[in-house]
């Protein structure tokens, strides 16, 4: 008779099912509890189930039991927080704020503010402005500039001194510090218009489809 192989055979696939959540514990354990009772009232008496390896089988389901149990009160703990989160973040609504981007739009000539975070004092920064068609339209030297963030001046100039186009640009930042990039950030304004959250956290929506994570404020206005 098969009958602790098939208690371990049993016991590993209901292992397997609260692992992966197929089924929830209260459900597998009974299951399995049946299964063992019938199977304890049909075994062979000249070869009985090992005392030691059921022990260890059931150890096992009050184990895997317990952690189904934990993460559940985990996620709960989390989904709290991350409401709780939200409500702070509702404060910001209204404002306007500097999140990571590239974007930036010209409109009767008069540009969007637009800057830039150093996580480190850099000896030389630069700001290349660029078309649709990815070409450079004005540099901006700024010189060295102290960690942190920072307002980057643009006038709607080229490097030619005339107005650009109506429309949208980009911008790219390159700074460094001896030689070496200081891995700078580009950022841009947008005004919060509402606040929702997603599996990466709490979002701030800036309007015309543009959210950004509020982990990723660098700064508020």
């Amino acid at each position: 008779m098969t009958t602790t192989s098939a208690v371990g055979s049993n016991t590993q696939g209901i292992n397997d099912a609260l692992k992966s959540g197929s089924a929830s514990a209260s459900e597998l354990q009974n299951n399995f509890l049946t299964m063992l009772v019938t199977q304890m009232n049909n075994q062979d008496p000249l070869n009985p189930m090992d005392n030691a390896q059921l022990t260890s089988q059931l150890a096992q389901i009050s184990t895997v039991s317990g952690m189904q149990t934990m993460n559940a009160t985990l996620s709960q703990l989390l989904s709290q927080v991350s409401a709780s989160r939200a409500m702070d973040s509702a404060a910001l609504i209204g404002h306007t704020v500097m999140v990571p981007g590239k974007q930036v739009s010209v409109e009767g000539g008069v540009p969007g503010k637009f800057g830039l975070d150093l996580p480190s004092t850099a000896d030389a920064v630069t700001v290349d402005v660029l078309d649709k068609d990815g070409n450079v339209v004005r540099t901006i030297d700024m010189k060295g500039q102290t960690a942190g963030v920072h307002n980057v001046a643009w006038d709607g100039k080229n490097n030619a001194g005339a107005a650009v186009a109506d429309g949208d640009y980009t911008f790219k930042v390159t700074a460094t510090a001896n030689g070496t990039s200081v891995q700078p950030v580009a950022l841009v304004y947008g005004k919060v218009q509402s606040i929702s959250g997603d599996a990466s956290g709490v979002l701030v929506d800036l309007g015309d489809g543009q959210t950004a994570n509020v982990d990723d404020v660098r700064r508020i206005l």
